[in-house]
């Protein structure tokens, strides 16, 4: 009689395993999934500190073509107010020579 007892609780045992795994295998499954999320999120993450790396660059980059372009123009309405008042110059010389 014990060695019935035994193989039934034996089978119980195995009934038991079994009913775990089948219902550990939804949850293993919803846990791929969000390791999977994650790994997306954190490339998701590397590549938002690129881009925010790069605009900072071309923000960067544009402040100094901005100064750069300011510069150029400051000389060249210099040169036009020379330009301009030499013709002037010519033009008050020309008129009354």
């Amino acid at each position: 009689m014990k060695q019935a007892s035994l193989k039934d609780a034996a089978n119980a045992l195995q009934s038991a395993l079994s009913a775990l795994e089948k219902s550990l295998d939804p949850m293993l499954g919803r846990l791929a999934l969000l390791e999977t999320k994650a790994r997306e999120a954190e490339g998701f993450s590397e590549d938002r500190s690129r881009l925010a790396a790069e605009l900072d660059e071309a923000l960067e980059n544009r402040r100094v073509r901005e100064a750069e372009f300011e510069a150029l123009s400051k000389q060249t309405r210099a040169e036009l107010d020379m330009t301009i008042h030499a013709l002037k110059d010519a033009l008050a010389g020309g008129v009354d020579g």
